[in-house]
């Protein structure tokens, strides 16, 4: 996806419905350049003493280059110096839907779609005329653990930005007629997604996956629940999540202590910690003993789910299976390295170097198959578990032999270097017989490298990088510790995780002409090995 250790190898971002992205005054916002003055981060190793008045800490990177400031209430403040044209400032808010239960289901998403209007301090118009003086531009987006808040500035206007974001973050105000506006433009919004199987399809899986709540929470606010939000339920909502600890505010570009002066400045410092612990990650609202705890992880359940619409072009199949999440760094190294080694596209594709094109799902699917319209491998990771699975379109009536494809391909990848029998494949080339070479593994892990050092050369996704890793796990890892752990993979490695998938009980989604594979899918699944 787009970045390094939560992007590039986790696919975090697919779960992003960006709300509020403002492009800024195009006539200068056209005149910034973007700065290729790129220096890798270093995992923090060194920290400076306790400031007794004050009672932050801070730690510092080796090189100098990453500070970490965690003020007094437990608010950290986090940067990295390097230089360039322009700065990148962001919040980032530990919530998100997985936590939402009944009551305060979408409050996420609304949060995301109100950012940057009202707050106790500035009106609606007043933090637009704001937003339209600054040059950059601004952007809001929730997700299913996280919300967050960028801006990218050039760095005289860095003071405006932030008070912009402290705004939106400390002090908003929802007013009822803002409500309103979204109860007429919310529904719009879902049924645009859900006309686009692309978006839908997602979200849809992460509902049959986790069927007892946390990431099968909707990522969007349902229609039913538009009519029962107030102003009082959005204030009790913003102040049950965006505690001290449960906030980072992230810079790229910039000097640390002038960012921790200018939090400070915008009432960061001032925020007040509350019970419950900061370690609790509840449902809102929720009894902990009629829901699991965030400690506790996510239940995945899998589950079958079938939408017959027979006049749609293309029949979409979505395989999915749980996998390991950021906790669980090797296997998250080991899930990227997969899915590059799996791939695939369209049908169509302009090709080129670093385009995978020699990825399995190319050559002995797409390649292979002309009635294949799309086939692609994706990881949904989060910090406890992960959604690991194939994506696949086809034309009506072979959407049987669709499914068979794909559950061949993951099994031939989890037999490793051994081929598989005749009997666990219909209509399949010799090739697909045959698990992963070395040669094949060597070509996903420099795809993989090459991805995550390239998109470490964009200022915005260094930021985001930046402010998750810090949330998350409390540190940044160095871009060459990365490297490190994807050079050491194997081909046994790749074979053993691919395995472990098979293990736990599949996700199967279909939608268009299903009637085959509806009829079929218990067959086929027991044909490879793959519990439904």
């Amino acid at each position: 996806m787009f970045g390094t250790k939560y992007f590039w190898l986790s696919g975090s971002r697919r779960g992003f419905f960006h709300g509020s992205r403002i492009p800024i005054n195009a006539s200068r916002a056209a005149q910034r350049f973007k700065s290729t003055n790129t220096t890798a981060s270093v995992g923090v190793d060194a920290r400076i003493p306790l400031n007794a008045n004050t009672l932050e800490k801070t730690d510092v990177s080796a090189d100098g280059n990453t500070y970490i400031t965690t003020l007094a209430n437990g608010l950290r403040v986090v940067s990295e110096r390097n230089p360039g044209h322009f700065t990148a400032l962001g919040v980032y808010v530990d919530a998100g839907s997985r936590y939402e239960d009944r009551k305060s289901a979408g409050s996420a998403h609304l949060m995301d779609r109100l950012a940057f209007r009202n707050s106790e301090r500035l009106s609606s118009v007043e933090s637009m005329t704001m937003i339209e003086s600054l040059g950059g531009s601004i952007m809001s987006s929730s997700s299913r653990e996280c919300i967050m808040y960028q801006a990218a500035v050039f760095p005289h206007d860095v003071p405006t930005a932030l008070r912009l974001l402290a705004e939106t973050t400390l002090r908003p105000r929802f007013l009822l007629e803002d409500i309103e506006e979204l109860r007429m433009t919310v529904p719009w919004e879902i049924q645009d997604v859900e006309s686009k199987p692309e978006m839908f399809l997602p979200e849809k899986l992460h509902e049959v996956a986790f069927q007892t709540g946390t990431l099968g929470n909707p990522l969007l606010c349902p229609v039913s629940q538009l009519s029962m939000v107030t102003p009082d339920l959005l204030h009790a909502y913003h102040k049950r999540w965006y505690r001290p600890e449960r906030i980072v505010v992230a810079a790229v570009g910039m000097e640390h202590e002038r960012l921790v002066s200018l939090c400070k400045d915008n009432g960061y410092a001032d925020l007040e910690s509350s019970l419950p612990d900061a370690n609790e990650k509840t449902s809102w609202g929720a009894e902990s003993q009629n829901k699991p705890e965030y400690r506790d992880g996510a239940v995945y359940t899998g589950g079958t789910w079938f939408d017959s619409k027979p006049n749609m072009d293309f029949t979409q199949v979505y395989l999915g299976f749980k996998s390991s999440g950021v906790d669980d760094e090797r296997r998250l190294y080991l899930y990227a390295t997969l899915q590059m080694l799996l791939g695939g596209g369209g049908s169509f594709s302009a090709g080129g170097p670093g385009k995978g094109m020699y990825s399995r799902l190319y050559t002995r699917v797409l390649n292979q198959h002309a009635w294949i319209e799309s086939c692609v491998a994706f990881h949904h990771c989060y910090t406890d578990i992960g959604l690991f699975g194939v994506s696949a379109s086809c034309g009506p009536r072979n959407e049987f032999a669709l499914l068979d494809v794909i559950a061949t391909e993951l099994e031939a990848v989890a037999s490793g270097r051994r081929r598989l029998s005749l009997r666990s494949s219909l209509r399949r080339p010799y090739a697909s017989q045959e698990g992963p070479t070395s040669i094949e593994i060597r070509r996903a892990k420099n795809q993989l490298k090459s991805n995550l050092l390239m998109n470490l050369e964009s200022r915005m996704v260094q930021l985001e990088d930046l402010g998750r890793q810090v949330q998350v796990s409390g540190r940044k890892v160095p871009a060459d510790t990365m490297i490190h752990h994807i050079e050491s993979i194997t081909v046994e490695e790749i074979a053993a995780v691919a395995r472990e998938l098979l293990e736990s009980p599949a996700t199967l989604l279909a939608q268009g002409y299903i009637e085959d594979i509806e009829k079929f899918y218990p067959q086929v699944a027991k044909n490879h090995g793959i519990k439904i």
